[in-house]
């Protein structure tokens, strides 16, 4: 059903606006601003990694999903990140210790912000990756920094876009995904949009909302003593 995602994400808490609107359509169509908008396989990314603030939480819902292709592609960052610490530190010590330079710009917006690929906590945990080949803008580093970083991404591209750390399905009409945008990568095959159609409908979430929300059932919900 039309605004479904909608009304799935506001029972959590208001949508989180950005320069696609509160809920996008993903399908597609002529003259698109975004690669989402075609029919070509998108390898794993984060959404809006230029944005200073990515969203924390994307939901997904299937309107129509007829065409020949197009199936969901998901990837764990954390547990690729662990892959990454143990096959190559020295990769993954120059993706979290560079920042680079995210932009996105249209006719009417133009955001950027620069930050690393992989963000860690004072423990060395995940915090957040960004890791968007779209986004990502042109590498403004010294030249005798660019071929160890251009490395470094390499190896991480491959372990996120290897069997061992994808995870495939199709969504059926009527079906939700809902996911941690700054950890989980997702992505499509591509699709035949001559042989039926494909609809998704998204939205975002803040994790601040997520945990307010959580907090309230919990106090509404506790038996009374």
């Amino acid at each position: 059903m039309e605004e479904e995602v909608s009304r799935l994400a506001e029972r959590i808490g208001p949508q989180r606006i950005t320069n696609f609107g509160g809920r996008f359509n993903v399908r597609s169509k002529p003259n698109p601003n975004n690669a989402a908008y075609t029919a070509v396989g998108l390898p794993l990314h984060i959404d809006l990694p230029n944005w200073q603030q990515p969203p924390d939480i994307q939901l997904l819902y299937c309107l129509q999903n007829d065409a020949s292709g197009g199936e969901s592609l998901f990837a764990d960052g954390a547990r690729v990140i662990d892959a990454l610490r143990e096959q190559d530190p020295e990769a993954l010590a120059i993706l979290s210790e560079t920042p680079i330079d995210f932009r996105f710009q249209d006719n009417h917006h133009d955001i950027a912000f620069k930050a690393p690929v992989i963000t860690l906590d004072s423990q060395g945990e995940l915090m957040e990756i960004r890791l968007n080949n779209w986004i990502r803008d042109t590498l403004h580093l010294p030249a005798e920094k660019m071929t160890a970083w251009y490395r470094a991404y390499k190896v991480l591209w491959q372990l996120f876009h290897s069997e061992a750390h994808q995870l495939e399905f199709t969504l059926t009409p009527g079906q939700m995904v809902a996911f941690d945008n700054r950890r989980v990568l997702h992505g499509r095959r591509e699709f035949d949009p001559n042989s039926g159609a494909r609809h998704l409908q998204g939205t975002y979430l803040d994790r601040d909302m997520l945990a307010s929300r959580l907090r309230v059932l919990a106090r509404t919900t506790a038996p009374s003593q």
